[in-house]
C-alpha cells in the first residue's frame, strides 16, 4: 500500500508534547506509551487516511489507541496534514485550536 507524506503542524506537535509531559508526571513511562501510540497512529494514517470519514467541519478524526485523544487531520492533495491532537473531552467545534491555519 502506498504511503502518503505526513505534515504535523506546530500546534499538533505542541499539544502532543504537552500531553506526553502530563502523562509522564502522572506515572513514569506513561508519556512514552502515549508517544508510541501517537506514532503508531500517525504511521497508520500515512497508509489509510482516506478511509476516515470527513466530518461536518471538513476534518477527519483518528483515535489514539488506549488514550482519550484524537488526531485532527485532512488530506491536502496526496499529503496528510495533522492540525491538532486533542483530548476527547474538549468540544472541537468550539475550540479555536481545531480551526485551519494556512
Amino acid at each position: 500500500m502506498k504511503r502518503r507524506p505526513l505534515e504535523l503542524r506546530e500546534e499538533a506537535w505542541l499539544e502532543w508534547q504537552e500531553a506526553s509531559l502530563f502523562y509522564d508526571l502522572e506515572k513514569q513511562g506513561l508519556g512514552d506509551r502515549f508517544d508510541k501510540a501517537v506514532i503508531a497512529e500517525l504511521e497508520h494514517l500515512t497508509e489509510v487516511a482516506a478511509k476516515y470519514q470527513v466530518r461536518e467541519n471538513g476534518f477527519r478524526y483518528a483515535p489514539i489507541a488506549k488514550f482519550p485523544y484524537r488526531l485532527v487531520f485532512e488530506l491536502d492533495g496526496d499529503k496528510v496534514v495533522v492540525y491538532n491532537i486533542y483530548h476527547t473531552s474538549r468540544k472541537p467545534l468550539r475550540d479555536k485550536r481545531t480551526r485551519r491555519v494556512r
